[in-house]
């Protein structure tokens, strides 16, 4: 049996209070790893919740921040590699949206969804691969994305647009970068029972009968996306770079008939 054993790692996770992220905290602080946890939410909110997930104080570090502003990204990330000067894996996972056809959403609120679902995650992207290049460390790099970066709908188009852009980005920076020995890799969910996912299916019937038609007819469990962030965290996985991974029950292969 194969255990994977996380301790001595540090792993800076951006969105990390969401209801996915729960799942991400606890399989990895599972594993041994030490956190550096950052959301918007306060401080004491995040103290609150994690003691509720029964997460040791012991195990992560809390930084609030506004991932959508570049210069809270930069202290966010410059405090975790002052008190890790070695860290070397860094998930950025903060994103998600509600619904929001074209013809009704204002600009600023689709520029709101696109900015906080890709330009943030360049905010994060710059900052850390500037330490990393610093401090000669070769470094692991994993984005949250979607499979409507692929399989779009008509009620989340700047969602899914800024998680296609952020694939792309995603595998522009694993080439940019491959001779450093810095990796980019992607997790791409499928329609997963928690989180923003959720609560488009709750909202948007014709989405529902698009999500239970395709592939195994099965939402994803949070806790299956929780173990691809372990799986990648760890040594098991050194030699992929550049790559989507897609726990996704299928939903990126299309509808069944």
């Amino acid at each position: 049996m194969i255990t994977i054993d996380l301790s001595g790692k540090v792993i800076l996770i951006t969105g990390a209070l969401g209801s996915i992220a729960e799942h991400m905290v606890r399989r990895l602080t599972e594993a041994g790893a030490t956190l550096v946890l950052t959301d918007i939410k306060s401080a004491e909110e995040a103290s609150e919740k994690l003691r509720g997930w029964r997460i040791p104080c012991s195990s992560y570090v809390y930084i609030p921040a506004d991932i959508t502003d570049s210069s809270q990204v930069n202290r966010v990330v410059g405090t975790a590699f002052q008190k890790f000067p070695q860290m070397d894996t860094v998930i950025g996972h903060a994103g998600g949206c509600g619904l929001h056809p074209f013809a009704s959403t204002s600009e600023d609120e689709y520029e709101r969804i696109f900015r906080f679902n890709y330009f943030a995650q360049t905010y994060l992207a710059r900052s850390v691969l500037a330490e990393w290049m610093k401090r000669n460390i070769a470094g692991h790099l994993i984005f949250t994305s979607s499979y409507v970066a692929r399989m779009p709908h008509t009620q989340i188009p700047s969602y899914s647009s800024a998680k296609a852009a952020l694939e792309n980005l995603a595998r522009s920076l694993a080439l940019e970068y491959a001779l450093t020995g810095i990796r980019v890799n992607v997790v791409s969910p499928g329609n997963v029972a928690a989180g923003s996912s959720l609560k488009v299916f709750d909202e948007d019937p014709a989405y529902r009968e698009f999500v239970l038609r395709v592939s195994l007819g099965r939402r994803n469990s949070p806790e299956s996306i929780a173990d691809t962030f372990v799986f990648l965290c760890s040594p098991l996985a050194v030699e992929i770079n550049g790559q989507i991974l897609s726990p996704d029950y299928g939903a990126g292969i299309g509808n069944r008939l």
